[in-house]
Parts: C-alpha cells; structure tokens; sequence
C-alpha cells in the first residue's frame, strides 16, 4: 500500500533542506536527510500511515529531494518527475524567497514535540 500524499508541512521542511547550501546529497544515507526524516514523523499531520517503517522514511525523504531537482533550473540533469502540483507550487514559492521559506520552516519545526 502506498504512502499518503504529502503535507504542505512536511513538503516545507523538505523544501528547507533542498536549499539549504550545506545540505550534502540527496542519498537515504545523508545525516541530513535521516534527521529530516525523524522530524517529520513528529509532525502532528491526521494522516494514515500505512507502514510506519516506510513512512516518510529516509529513502522516502530523499526521492522528494529528487522530485525537486526537476523542477529547478539551476540543476543540469533531469531529477525524478514524479513531483505533485502542490511540490511544483511551493517550490515556486519559495525558491524566490527563501527568507520566508526559512521562517515558514522555522514555524513547522517549533511545532514538532
């Protein structure tokens, strides 16, 4: 059974990794990406989580980070294309303003017991 669609939340604090400059790769490996995944299955989100080991789990973190290599300019190659129109929608929100996407960010995780 699949995983529940994202939460504009946690599409949020994945869109505060991807552009933080000391992120690393996006690999299920990155620290980064481990503690990122951590911090999003103490999100308070009613969602049904199907498998609570795959949920939102490292490799999940990091196939999100790649969905928003394709919808960046900047990066070269093609990234996956399996990103969401509300991925597409904040990633154009916030990749001209990641003041706000840092502050927004900043609000999520205050929220995370």
């Amino acid at each position: 059974m699949r995983n529940p669609k994202w939460h504009r939340d946690e599409i949020i604090l994945a869109l505060d990794l991807y552009f933080n400059p000391n992120r690393g790769t996006i690999t299920s490996t990155n620290p980064k990406i481990i503690e990122l995944s951590e911090k999003i299955n103490k999100l308070k989100i009613p969602v049904n989580r199907n498998d609570e080991k795959k949920f939102r789990n490292p490799n999940g973190v990091s196939l999100k980070l790649s969905n928003f290599l394709a919808l960046d300019p900047k990066y070269q190659g093609a990234g996956m294309k399996s990103y969401s129109k509300l991925d597409a929608e904040l990633f154009e929100k916030y990749s001209t303003n990641l003041s706000l996407l840092q502050k927004d960010a900043l609000k999520i995780k205050a929220e995370i017991k």
